[in-house]
């Protein structure tokens, strides 16, 4: 068995979980919970299961007794089904309480030495040691920046300069991919199911490479706002499903590109006429989410100063305690 506060879950903690499931049947970790922490103990529970093996089960305990030996041995006894037969730990307490339990010791990494993380220097500093968090915790935790606008607004070289800039992933838009591979059909009508999926796959994709951010941060080309804004140039009309799904998964700063430059073809674009109308809807709907934004507008170069600005904002990755 093993025991912290995880708080926040990092790689340390999955080498030192990693190392201890590999030596037993079944390993049990107790996670002690506060009511003063800022990140809830089920999403600690729940980001540090997801980077562990199967055979490793975490309970959630108060964290409400002494730091002593005695009483958190008493603590582990009553919540495992059974007495644990080998502890693991990387603290100097770790063969006292292990002792208390009956249970043999293994020190993992006391030294810190195999990976030099900690809990402190998370929580002191989350954006320079953002890369150490399990998978995820930095999926859950990254501030996401989300490019908008009507075609030939460049956004997908905003967001693809963006994250070169700062390091860190972007998210490439689906929707592209998806016309891709239907561009070829006799049949171009499109139905409110296409643009449902493709919105949530949208979605998909940008969790999928959250939990690879670095530095606090996901830069996204489109999201399902934009998806919206071609729905109702498609059909017509707006959905109320897809409008709900706008509402329920919102960017923490919506990035807007405006059209003051000539329409360029790409070789997938469709009409330059329909550009300012989109990008007015666009405009329109992102103030109406109550997402902070930044009109961005000039060369490429000063977009991503000023998209790079937005980003530096100290107040990007939330503090912890």
């Amino acid at each position: 068995m093993a025991v912290g506060k995880f708080n926040p879950p990092h790689l340390g903690h999955v080498h030192l979980l990693t190392v201890g499931a590999a030596r037993v049947d079944h390993l049990h970790v107790l996670l002690c919970d506060r009511p003063d922490q800022t990140l809830p103990a089920t999403d600690r529970a729940a980001w540090l299961a997801d980077a562990l093996p199967d055979n490793v089960t975490v309970h959630v305990t108060p964290d409400d007794l002494p730091e002593a030996n005695e009483p958190w041995a008493g603590r582990a006894l009553e919540v495992l089904p059974e007495p644990p037969d080998v502890a693991f730990t990387s603290e100097p307490w770790g063969p006292g309480w292990a002792q208390l339990m009956g249970a043999d010791h293994v020190a993992v990494d006391n030294d810190r030495s195999t990976v030099p993380a900690s809990g402190t220097a998370l929580r002191a500093n989350l954006a320079r040691n953002f890369h150490l968090l399990v998978p995820a915790a930095r999926a859950a935790l990254t501030r996401r920046v989300v490019c908008v606008g009507a075609e030939s607004t460049g956004k997908t070289t905003l967001a693809r300069g963006l994250a070169e800039r700062l390091g860190t992933v972007w998210v490439p838009e689906h929707g592209r991919w998806y016309w891709e591979g239907r561009r070829y059909l006799v049949d171009q009508s499109w139905d409110t199911s296409e643009f449902l999926r493709i919105a949530r796959a949208q979605r998909s994709l940008a969790d999928d490479l959250a939990r690879k951010a670095v530095g606090g941060m996901v830069v996204g080309d489109t999201d399902a706002l934009v998806t919206a804004v071609w729905h109702r140039r498609y059909l017509g009309h707006d959905d109320d499903v897809l409008d709900r799904l706008v509402e329920t998964v919102r960017p923490d700063h919506y990035l807007v590109c405006a059209p003051d430059f000539a329409w360029v073809q790409d070789g997938t674009r469709e009409s330059v006429a329909e550009r300012q109308a989109m990008h007015a809807d666009t405009l329109d709907r992102v103030q109406r989410s109550g997402v902070p934004f930044t009109v961005l507008t000039g060369g490429a170069a000063e977009r991503l100063a000023t998209a790079a600005a937005v980003c530096a904002d100290a107040a990007s990755v939330p503090s912890l305690t």
